[in-house]
């Protein structure tokens, strides 16, 4: 089915009018108020390009003259060779967000004047884009402040242009310069980098190679930018006019095939990310910061601001849900059991959107998981209740766990901790088991050395269970 998305945006080159338009659902599901609706962004247009002609004129320049000055200038391109893609960002190491990201235009395939096509014969771009739009989502400023999705090399090459040190937090149109890097492959064509954060681009300088997968940067919001994405251009040499589509689609009159190695859908729909929050999330005017409001552990009795007390927030983010679908919704107990389930169905179709649900917690303290399944596809968020003391259930009150955060090595003592047989686990934060170890308490005191520097870093939680008592610890791995 073919999708007006026009209907959805009101102009980006990505990211978000950063005051987000909450359109509060009617419904009800299991008795809790629902709410959230189109997540508005704001998107460039041929007025207001990302890359303006003059700006294009002066890369152009730039990069015949760098590629002079490191002897490539008449290098002949390798027909023989042809380039692949792989994908050009990556969640920075400990970042564990289900999807982070929405196509917010891709190039437009119709020459014409006020017209617009995308490869796939629809309209997801605005008239002259000659790149792919990539935001990142939710919660963009919060993500690029946060350094939590990187620019990487989409394919081997030359540093051709870089640029750092510009101002990353705009909001529209200008003329300011972006933090850039651009990379001409051996078969002479070039990947364009365009936005990135400040101080954020690889250090290494014009002329340097590059390999695929190799950090480049952080997705920012400079340049002629309304918030953070990453402008991804392609083009076969250095003039303006060569740029393709790395996209292969019944409309693309640019190139017959795919550039990409594995080419992502036009329309991919997902729950990009599910969260728990003290309170409703806030998503204040570009450029501030966005504040999420999301909390790992509540302590009973809890009252969250303009909630019902003992209620927290679950949400859910979405991308390009199909209408007539629907999200099952759990919150499941320590041993696996549900502790509460509902369905949420989608009647309208939004590039991009976001559903508060208010659920009572559970006053039982532990680690509970929160998850949303969409086409057979589960993301989940883990949160701990504990009690007003801080104490998950029995826990000897002078435990202690040291250094944390750490970078290799744990250790957990106690003094008049209860003998037995003990079982120690570490988990992610999706709830993951990736350690187990049993061990016996004699003498009543506790002396054990946990190793850790074999996993990336990250939050992780510890559980340790003994004959009368559990233990809970949330840990850092630096």
């Amino acid at each position: 089915m073919k999708r007006d998305y026009k209907d959805f945006t009101i102009g980006i080159t990505f990211f978000f009018l950063f005051s987000t338009i909450f359109m509060f659902g009617q419904n009800e599901t299991n008795g809790s108020k629902v709410d959230g609706g189109w997540y508005a962004y704001s998107k460039n247009d041929v007025q207001n390009p990302c890359i303006s002609a003059a700006e294009y004129a002066r890369l152009e320049n730039e990069i015949n003259v760098n590629l002079e000055k490191i002897g490539l200038a008449n290098r002949p391109a390798n027909t023989a060779l042809t380039t692949s893609l792989n994908w050009p960002l990556r969640p920075a190491t400990g970042f564990s967000q289900c999807e982070y990201h929405f196509i917010g235009a891709y190039v437009d395939q119709n020459i014409a004047a006020s017209a617009v096509q995308d490869y796939n014969c629809e309209n997801n771009t605005y008239d002259g884009h000659q790149g792919t739009d990539i935001a990142i989502w939710p919660f963009g400023f919060y993500k690029m402040d946060h350094s939590q999705v990187e620019v990487i090399a989409a394919a081997d090459g030359t540093i051709v242009q870089r640029a750092d040190g510009n101002f990353d937090r705009n909001c529209g149109s200008n003329t300011l310069t972006a933090n850039s890097i651009i990379i001409q492959h051996a078969d002479g064509s070039y990947a364009l980098y365009w936005h990135m954060k400040n101080g954020s681009v690889t250090s290494k300088t014009v002329g340097q190679t590059v390999v695929a997968g190799e950090y480049l940067g952080v997705v920012g919001s400079s340049g002629s930018s309304s918030g953070p994405h990453l402008h991804f251009e392609i083009r076969t040499s250095t003039a303006t006019n060569s740029y393709k589509d790395p996209f292969s689609g019944t409309c693309n009159l640019l190139n017959g095939s795919s550039w990409w190695a594995t080419q992502k859908p036009h329309t991919n729909p997902a729950v990009v990310k599910v969260s728990v929050n003290t309170t409703d999330l806030a998503s204040p005017a570009c450029p501030t910061t966005e504040t999420p409001n999301e909390s790992d552990s509540f302590t009973i009795p809890f009252q969250g601001a303009g909630l019902a007390p003992g209620y927290a927030k679950f949400y859910i983010f979405q991308r390009e849900a199909t209408v007539g679908t629907s999200v099952d919704l759990k919150i499941l107990n320590p041993d696996g059991s549900t502790f509460n389930s509902w369905t949420y169905p989608i009647s309208t179709f939004y590039k991009v959107s976001y559903w508060g649900f208010s659920k009572v917690l559970p006053t039982t303290p532990g680690i509970y998981t929160f998850q949303a399944t969409y086409n057979g596809i589960t993301c989940s968020k883990i949160f701990q209740i504990q009690n007003l003391l801080g104490i998950t259930t029995n826990e000897p009150t002078d435990l202690v766990l040291y250094p944390n955060p750490t970078n290799d090595q744990l250790h957990l003592t106690g003094n008049a901790v209860e003998n037995g047989i003990y079982s120690l686990s570490l988990m992610t934060i999706s709830g993951q088991i990736i350690k187990t170890e049993r061990f016996e308490i004699q003498n009543n005191e506790l002396g054990k050395s946990i190793s850790v520097a074999e996993f990336p870093s990250g939050i992780y939680f510890l559980v340790v269970t003994g004959p009368n008592s559990k233990v809970i610890k949330k840990i850092s791995k630096q």
